[in-house]
């Protein structure tokens, strides 16, 4: 005669399992409802070239759109402020999915005094027929604010980051 053996313990260790597992799925749901929101401001230059600025953890994320001209033909973008003093460091890129002949430029304000325009120069390296990227530059922990402009009006914003580094 074939002895079978019971299934009886096995059943019970399937239940003992189950029974102590934790029902995370109202927990998952209120989780889900609960939306953060990362800092946003909208400004507004006198051009009405618009930036949107938003601060997530160690980036700022600065959306620039240059559709207005002033009265002297600058295609310039609104001041924005950054606190660069707590960090060891940061570095800006930008890219645009507007892929024409244009160029962008930034200037620094660091110790209530500004630079002169630098060129963000376009990036050899990386080749994406969508996008149109910019070399990354590096910043210096004493600058207050940076400032955008573009060589003539672009289609789609500029969007420009600014990665800081941990002290």
């Amino acid at each position: 005669m074939k002895k079978h053996k019971s299934i009886i313990p096995y059943f019970i260790i399937l239940l003992l399992l189950l029974s102590n597992c934790k029902d995370n799925s109202k927990k998952q749901v209120e989780e889900s409802n609960v939306e953060v929101q990362p800092k946003v401001t909208t400004l507004t230059t006198p051009n009405n070239n618009e930036v949107s600025i938003v601060k997530e953890d160690n980036v700022f994320v600065i959306d620039q759109t240059f559709s207005k001209e002033d009265d002297q033909k600058n295609i310039i973008g609104k001041p924005v402020e950054v606190d660069l003093s707590t960090t060891s460091g940061a570095m800006l890129s930008a890219y645009s999915k507007y892929n024409d002949d244009y160029t962008v430029f930034y200037k620094t304000l660091e110790n209530d005094t500004w630079s002169d325009w630098v060129e963000l120069k376009e990036n050899d390296h990386v080749e994406n027929p969508n996008r149109k990227v910019f070399s990354p530059q590096n910043l210096k922990t004493s600058v207050q604010k940076v400032q955008f402009k573009s060589s003539k009006i672009t289609k789609s914003e500029v969007i420009f980051r600014i990665y800081t580094f941990e002290k």
